[in-house]
């Protein structure tokens, strides 16, 4: 498991290597980014894009959060990261293609499927409820046609969430 202190140690090994290696790309990026592709992934620690699709710091604007999901689009006040992250990549940065990329045995897809989260509190797992809710659709295709267990089902809801 990693630690924060082992994260204090990766750092000063990136900075005796990658960064010394790689210091005119760094100087680069320091006047700015421009990514042709923006990636909306899953929080999931094990599936991170960068390493999956072997790319190199500048070259892919990537915004995660549970599920990998994009909520619809809303005019109402109030904080919504993947909409802001959608408007900068496309606005501003210019991003030729998105894409969202799911992963097998998401927890927050075999959450939506089963609802096992449905009428937590919040800080009980409530918000991920509430965010999960945008597969609500989803879940009931799914559900018809796979029931809400086992592995079919749940990779049927990870494809489903993705689309």
């Amino acid at each position: 498991m990693t630690l924060f202190s082992d994260m204090l140690e990766g750092y000063s090994r990136f900075r005796d290597s990658d960064w010394k290696e790689e210091r005119e790309r760094w100087e680069i990026l320091g006047e700015g980014q421009s990514p042709k592709v923006m990636v909306i992934a899953c929080s999931d620690s094990r599936v991170d894009p960068t390493q999956i699709f072997d790319t190199r710091p500048g070259e892919i604007f990537v915004v995660r959060n549970v599920a990998a999901l994009v909520p619809p689009f809303e005019t109402t006040p109030g904080l919504h990261g993947v909409s802001a992250a959608l408007e900068f990549a496309v606005q501003v940065l210019k991003v030729e293609e998105i894409l969202v990329m799911g992963h097998g045995l998401c927890g927050g897809c075999q959450a939506a499927l089963n609802k096992s989260l449905e009428g937590a509190p919040l800080g009980e797992g409530g918000f991920v409820a509430n965010w999960i809710s945008l597969l609500d659709e989803a879940q009931s295709h799914v559900a018809a046609h796979y029931g809400t267990h086992g592995a079919e089902a749940e990779r049927a809801m990870e494809k489903a969430a993705v689309k």
